[in-house]
């Protein structure tokens, strides 16, 4: 795709938009790309952007061939700092594309306060918007004027062997990947672990692989029952990433906000059941008596509840995890690039992108 220009942060760093890039980098050819942020300190992140404003403009005044430049948002500072790359694209007659991957767009928007006007001017003038789910196309075509408005899902790879067979006996294997916040749910599944371990001691056996609360992770897995049935691996990728969504029986995020968590596509794409809460693009893939099970956010008797389900009924997994897989089919690289080719061929009056 000769002709389309990506943005956004650093494809070999860490995070959700990063993970689709990065999927993005290695099925584009050519993958043109600019980097407008990494896990640096603040000052290097503001040399980063200014590089990546300069960087474009070069790109777009020398290389010809770039008719659409598509950028990567998330919400907040990422969205203004897009912004203003998507303006530039403008004032040098570049189709724009905006691709809003956050899960807290609806409560940025609803405490933006005086930027309020200029986000709906953001999405008025952007070509075409891509959102990740039913549920965002309601919310951002209710909120705003958009001359087009698509769902491109997001894309994962799928495991080149087949994924391990469900756990027959032993204790549930769980496992959540992410941000050790208080936001991704983690600290509801410890309390609930803990608060129920008459139920649930020996019966699972939790993965946690993520970064950021850790101090407070390590303080809480010091009680004695949570410490024997949880482990803590710290940040994991590759390998060794793969290796807990292989070995796990159930992959679980009880988050309180997300958009289209790559991590729930991951581990549909290895198998497995999934556990998580009904927000977001989540419902559209976590489909309860078919894949998995779904809560409310925070709702730790509800919580409570689907681990005994878990537990007792261990012979669903295996089916569950089956129609997982089947479903994943549907974000693998041939579908969504070849959703993004019709795209763009869209945009650029069915253009050949080879």
């Amino acid at each position: 795709m000769k002709d389309v220009l990506y943005i956004g942060p650093d494809y070999r760093a860490q995070g959700g938009i990063a993970a689709v890039l990065d999927t993005y980098s290695r099925n584009i050819r050519p993958f043109k790309f600019i980097s407008t942020y990494n896990h640096s300190g603040a000052l290097a992140r503001q040399f980063l952007f200014l590089k990546a404003m300069f960087s474009l403009i070069r790109s777009l005044v020398t290389d010809k061939d770039i008719r659409i430049v598509h950028v990567h948002s998330a919400a907040k500072g990422s969205f203004i700092r897009k912004s203003i790359l998507l303006g530039l694209a403008r004032l040098f007659g570049r189709k724009t594309v905006l691709h809003v991957h956050a899960g807290s767009f609806h409560t940025y928007y609803e405490h933006a306060g005086i930027l309020r006007p200029y986000i709906r001017y953001v999405f008025r003038k952007v070509d075409v918007v891509i959102c990740l789910s039913e549920k965002w196309y309601e919310f951002y075509s209710t909120q705003f004027r958009i001359k087009h408005l698509v769902i491109i899902k997001n894309v994962i790879e799928r495991p080149a062997a087949l994924p391990r067979p469900i756990s027959p006996d032993g204790p549930v294997k769980l496992l959540f990947l992410g941000l050790v916040i208080e936001k991704k749910g983690i600290f509801d599944l410890l309390k609930v672990m803990d608060l129920h371990h008459d139920l649930f001691d020996g019966k699972l056996q939790l993965s946690i692989g993520g970064k950021g609360e850790t101090d407070r992770l390590e303080e809480t897995l010091r009680n004695k029952y949570l410490s024997a049935n949880v482990r803590f691996e710290g940040w994991v990728v590759g390998e060794k990433k793969n290796e807990l969504l292989r070995n796990c029986d159930i992959y679980i995020l009880p988050s309180h906000i997300e958009g289209l968590p790559i991590s729930i596509l991951e581990a549909m794409a290895y198998g497995k059941p999934v556990i998580s809460t009904n927000v977001g693009g989540i419902p559209e893939v976590v489909l309860p008596g078919k894949n998995g099970w779904l809560f409310n956010p925070g709702d730790l008797d509800a919580l409570k509840k689907i681990l005994e389900d878990v537990v007792n009924n261990r012979h669903l997994l295996k089916q569950y995890g089956d129609y997982s897989y089947d479903l994943s089919a549907a974000y693998t690289p041939d579908a969504v690039m070849s959703s993004l080719r019709n795209l763009y061929d869209q945009m650029l009056g069915a253009q050949n992108h080879a």
